[in-house]
């Protein structure tokens, strides 16, 4: 974590907030596709909240998990086209 807060700039306490962030914007998107009940509801409209709305609507616009899952073989790896 020191050496990914020297690289942005900043605190390692900071690294850790986005690391969290980020982790839980995965689960979240994830849960939004696979069982949209589980998708963590904003509790309040603030920066985060915004951030969040914004990831899903970009995943939105990419297409359903079936038509990225598409372009995935059994191995997970990306399919030649």
């Amino acid at each position: 974590m020191a050496d990914i807060a020297a690289e942005l700039g900043v605190t390692d306490s900071r690294v850790s907030q986005l690391r969290s962030e980020a982790l839980g914007l995965l689960r979240d998107g994830l849960n939004a596709h696979l069982d949209p009940a589980l998708a963590a509801k904003p509790a309040r409209d603030g920066c985060v909240a915004r951030r969040r709305a914004a990831y899903y609507d970009r995943i939105q616009q990419r297409g359903t998990l079936q038509s990225r899952l598409a372009f995935t073989g059994a191995d997970g790896l990306p399919v030649a086209a």
